[in-house]
């Protein structure tokens, strides 16, 4: 049994085990700290959230509606 973890990327909810979230706050944390002084900061990782976003959203079906550690 996984833990499921509520997100939001971007405006959209998803669903993600636990520790595919962790993967991906780790990313995105990794990502914020780079870009940090870059004056285009957040539109940049507002389009990386976007892209995330689309490529979870292409794992979930009627059928599935968590997004795995191996997909992240």
């Amino acid at each position: 049994m996984n833990k499921v973890v509520t997100i939001n990327l971007n405006g959209n909810a998803y669903q993600l085990e636990e520790q595919g979230y962790e993967a991906l706050r780790a990313y995105l944390e990794t990502a914020n700290a780079r870009l940090q002084g870059d004056p285009d900061r957040a539109e940049i990782v507002s389009d990386i959230e976007q892209a995330i976003g689309d490529k979870c959203r292409r794992y979930l079906n009627p059928h599935k509606s968590v997004v795995t550690l191996a997909e992240i």
